[in-house]
């Protein structure tokens, strides 16, 4: 008798065992069905263009129509220069004869800048930048001098400061460039005076700098002078690179 009780528990043992497996198999088995759907907007590049901007309102076309300045644009180039002053102009002075002339500080009393449709209440140094590459890549404007010659006379070593730091920079579609003062040598290094960072400047960006924010000085004593005024003059080479400033 006592085997028979144990051979029934025994076997029911061996059926539950048989039984658990079968339950579970049942419920990882109840996986839920998935699907996918994939949305697609696709934009491209806009139009590469070379006409100046008003720097006031630079998503508007400027008033001197397709007038470049001193700018020299690429055909259809996707980076480009859309403006650049062309000529400023720091006055006549009398040559000073004493070693303090090199502290006299000059700053331009006129500067050519045809692009604004209201021309501004004072001189303003314009230069206009078009980014439409599409890669929000970045770029930065570098500056430098010529030495001051007129003809066989040069003027080695004027220090000009274009402050910049002091700049209106404003852009198309409202992203922030950012300046910093460009304090240059007349025949040395050329210098960053404006940038913008990977993600920003796309569009059309102006810079605007007052006269006032633009300082000539260390002109040395006895400078080779006439009575009807000589000339001197340095040429600013602006470059536009398509590496943002680190």
């Amino acid at each position: 008798m006592k085997k028979t009780v144990s051979s029934i528990l025994l076997a029911s043992a061996l059926l539950l065992g048989a039984i658990a497996p079968v339950t579970a198999n049942a419920a990882t088995g109840d996986t839920p069905s998935t699907g996918t759907t994939s949305g697609t907007i696709t934009f491209t590049k806009p139009a590469s263009t070379t006409t100046p901007v008003d720097p006031d309102n630079p998503d508007q076309p400027g008033g001197g129509g397709d007038d470049n300045g001193g700018a020299k644009p690429g055909n259809d180039a996707d980076l480009t220069f859309l403006y650049v002053s062309p000529t400023m102009d720091f006055g006549s002075h009398v040559a000073d004869q004493t070693t303090a002339s090199s502290s006299k500080t000059y700053s331009p009393t006129s500067i050519e800048s045809s692009v604004f449709k209201e021309a501004p209440a004072t001189p303003k140094l314009v230069t206009e930048v078009s980014d439409t590459r599409g890669t929000n890549a970045g770029w930065n404007v570098t500056v430098g001098s010529s030495d001051l010659a007129a003809g066989s006379d040069v003027i080695k070593d004027a220090h000009l400061n274009l402050g910049g730091d002091q700049a209106t920079i404003t852009n198309s579609a409202n992203s922030k460039a950012a300046g910093t003062p460009a304090n240059l040598v007349t025949g040395g290094d050329s210098a960053t005076i404006y940038n913008a960072a990977t993600g920003v400047g796309a569009g059309s960006t102006a810079m605007q700098l007052n006269a006032s924010d633009i300082v000539l000085t260390n002109i040395p004593a006895n400078v080779n002078a006439t009575k009807a005024g000589t000339a001197y003059t340095a040429t600013l080479n602006w470059t536009l690179n398509n590496t943002p400033a680190e």
